[in-house]
């Protein structure tokens, strides 16, 4: 993957369990992703925990890292975000001073969007899945969340492929 580290967000606490494809569909939100890499341990074969996202432009990457930090959260897992190449500010134990925030309240039941039967839950903020990935149209659950969408591609291997992306 040719980088350039000023375009290149990093992206780290990731569960093995995320996939590319989700992973992306995320990342878009922020502008358009020219490429995206999750290393492999080269043993085992499984996810290392993180990933690069190359963006268009810096200040897409820089906005990226801006809307996404603390916000995003997959498996249980709260993603963390910064721009690549660049270190950690040194922790002298003091906390660095922090603008207050007013945050948006989210409802009590989270979004679950279904796929083989493991749901992803994911933020009401963050609608994650593409529409032409959904299936024509709501699928009925008796006991479930209301309306629930499923990929329609699932069962047929469809997140092993790799993703092509939009050229704009």
């Amino acid at each position: 993957m040719a980088r350039n580290p000023a375009r290149t967000v990093y992206i780290g606490n990731l569960d093995e369990k995320v996939t590319e494809r989700v992973l992306y569909e995320i990342l878009i939100q922020a502008g358009r992703v020219v490429d995206l890499y999750i290393p492999c341990d080269k043993e085992t074969s499984c996810p290392k925990g993180f990933a690069f996202a190359e963006y268009e432009t810096e200040e897409i990457a820089q906005y990226a890292v801006k809307l996404f930090s603390g916000l995003v959260r997959l498996y249980g897992k709260t993603l963390k975000f910064a721009i690549s190449g660049q270190d950690k500010p040194p922790s002298n134990g003091s906390n660095p001073v922090m603008p207050k925030l007013n945050p948006i309240p989210l409802p009590k039941q989270p979004h679950f969007v279904h796929h083989s039967d493991k749901p992803y839950c994911i933020p009401q903020r963050i609608q994650c899945v593409h529409p032409q990935a959904l299936s024509v149209g709501p699928v009925h659950r008796n006991g479930g969340f209301g309306n629930d969408y499923v990929l329609n591609a699932s069962g047929r291997g469809a997140l092993r492929q790799r993703i092509m992306y939009p050229s704009y």
